[in-house]
């Protein structure tokens, strides 16, 4: 009977490894295509548990442009972001804190499987062992750098920040590290 168990503990370890690893991969096809940021977070509910969630960096302008219309009842011709940039820098200083700005979402594309009894995940930062935000040639915006920015982070340019990534049962290794190389591809065992 404990043989069973243990078999089937190990099945429900390794599906959720696999379906991590699956969606990491969907993630980093969907931040490029889209040309948004997105993350892999882990979130504590109110009862303590820790659970993986797919984010996204909300684009702003959709949300200013929507409640200029509805707050001008003016033109509702859709304006690009370079439009709506203009607009915000010419408002006038009382006005300024209608000036939109990104917040971290739940992305509801992606799902991931609830940690199964035992799992945890660990996300070790490589940036400093290999990479300097100088060599990456740009700064990061304040919203990359406050304190609920994801652990695993895509730029939406094809790049991401790099970190390791490991599934683990009581301390023991689930599958193989996964490794986010910078350009944001995804390695299963070598590391960078």
């Amino acid at each position: 009977m404990s043989l069973s168990v243990g078999s089937s503990e190990s099945r429900k370890n390794r599906a959720f490894y696999e379906h991590l690893t699956d969606s990491l991969s969907y993630v980093r096809l969907l931040s490029a295509e889209r040309m948004q940021p997105m993350g892999l977070s882990l979130q504590a509910d109110k009862q303590g548990q820790v659970a993986p969630i797919i984010v996204t960096l909300s684009n702003p302008y959709i949300a200013y442009q929507k409640a200029t219309v509805l707050s001008d009842g003016g033109d509702s011709t859709p304006k690009n972001s370079m439009e709506l940039s203009a607009d915000l820098m010419s408002m006038s200083g009382d006005a300024s804190d209608r000036i939109p700005t990104p917040r971290w979402e739940v992305e509801p594309e992606v799902s991931l499987p609830e940690l199964p009894n035992g799992v945890s995940l660990r996300i070790q930062s490589l940036s400093s062992n290999k990479t300097s935000n100088t060599e990456q040639g740009y700064t990061l915006q304040p919203w990359f750098t406050e304190q609920n920015v994801p652990q695993v982070l895509w730029f939406g340019t094809g790049q991401a920040a790099p970190v390791t990534i490991e599934v683990l049962h009581n301390s023991r290794l689930v599958g193989e590290v996964i490794t986010i190389m910078p350009d944001g591809s995804m390695s299963i065992g070598q590391g960078l």
